[in-house]
């Protein structure tokens, strides 16, 4: 299992991350303090929708979706790709917000999910241990083990996940990765990489795709960066003493220029547009 941590704080609010990685299932805990995210303005992943089935568990916090009532957590739904990661024009979205929102999110390959996946098939029916275990975890992610076990127990997902020592070559180059996940989406080039590594650029390369096949990354870390940046902005945005300016260089844009122009590459509304809309509500 690797995993890599981020925080960062924006006038009275703020968010911590810990991002865990395991062969089968890719997960997020995240503790948000007077921050909303919207799916409306999530940039999505490139590419197709995948057969996978997201299991996100709103420990703390409201969840709205666009089509029905909203309600308060604790709230556990199995997403479909085209819900969260890979939008599109006719996917489903959801709002969550509140003065704390806690949520642990874990991707999973769909033949590991035991459970009806999309918005549609409504809330999972977990009992009051399962939440008292997420609460557990949201204080200690390095944990997350434990839920893969309970939703294996409560027949969410197939049988429990088995967690891998990773080989050093995974580690070591994730120890020069996990920088740039700290620091939402830092650039560096392949041969800054490899310089750090005292390694050859082709090796680099080949262990990068590698890694990023290996843990369900299928458009590389680049990509992934790029959405990661474009979705802390989104948050960010939502602030109630955010302005566009600060968020642009917390996320490391040269100017709000540079990120209204990332935001139009991404299909998204112009920052003062999702700010507006994300407080209006």
């Amino acid at each position: 299992m690797l995993t890599a941590t981020s925080e960062i704080r924006i006038g009275n609010a703020g968010m911590h991350t810990t991002l865990v990685l395991e062969r089968s299932v890719r997960g997020t805990v995240v503790r948000r303090d007077r921050l909303a995210y919207d799916t409306r303005f999530a940039a999505t992943v490139a590419g197709k929708a995948e057969p996978v089935g997201h299991v996100f568990l709103i420990v703390a916090g409201r969840y709205a979706p666009a089509v029905g009532e909203a309600i308060e957590g604790p709230v556990g739904l199995v997403l479909a790709d085209d819900e969260i990661e890979r939008l599109g024009p006719n996917s489903r979205t959801f709002r969550t917000d509140g003065e704390r929102v806690h949520v642990i999110h874990l991707r999973y390959s769909r033949e590991d999910i035991a459970a009806s996946v999309g918005m549609a098939a409504g809330r999972l029916a977990l009992p009051d241990s399962f939440w008292d275990l997420a609460l557990h975890v949201m204080d200690q992610p390095t944990a997350i083990g434990e839920v893969f076990d309970a939703l294996a127990s409560v027949g969410v997902t197939r049988p429990a996940v088995r967690i891998h020592e990773e080989p050093e070559r995974y580690r070591r180059l994730w120890g020069a990765l996990r920088p740039l996940y700290e620091t939402y989406g830092g650039t560096v080039s392949l041969k800054q990489l490899a310089g750090s590594l005292e390694m050859s650029m082709r090796q680099v390369g080949r262990d990068a795709k590698d890694l990023a096949n290996t843990f369900g990354m299928g458009n590389g870390f680049r990509d992934a960066l790029l959405v990661l940046r474009l979705r802390v902005a989104v948050l960010l945005l939502s602030g109630p003493e955010a302005s566009v300016g600060e968020v642009a260089t917390l996320v490391g844009y040269g100017s709000p220029i540079a990120m209204a122009r990332a935001f139009r590459d991404a299909k998204l509304p112009a920052p003062s547009a999702v700010q507006a809309a994300l407080r209006s509500e």
